[in-house]
């Protein structure tokens, strides 16, 4: 069981939620080597979807995280600090719900 599913509510919560801290981070390694997220998935083998999702947080994988880290020559730690449940209720309580659209039926 992980620290995700401790919290009430959260485990139907996947994908995770967006990570700002994080994807700064990554962001400016990115900039700092002049590439940008699909350079990247390209220079290490995985889709920009991938990616894209692993650096916002949304999806967590230790194994591209770890692949990201190698390759931008940083920390793995540094880029991809790990979720605990008092991050993850900070985190839920300034991201905005998504409302449902409801198309109207002609």
């Amino acid at each position: 069981m992980s620290l995700i599913s401790d919290i009430q509510g959260i485990r139907s919560c996947r994908p995770y939620p967006i990570d700002h801290e994080r994807r700064r981070r990554v962001l400016i390694a990115l900039a700092e080597n002049d590439m940008t997220i699909s350079d990247l998935a390209r220079a290490i083998g995985i889709k920009r979807s991938l990616a894209s999702y692993v650096i916002n947080g949304r999806r967590l994988s230790p194994i591209t995280e770890q692949k990201i880290a190698a390759f931008l020559k940083k920390k793995t730690d540094y880029l991809f600090p790990r979720f605990t449940t008092e991050d993850i209720r900070q985190i839920l309580k300034v991201t905005p719900k998504h409302k449902s659209r409801k198309r109207k039926v002609s």
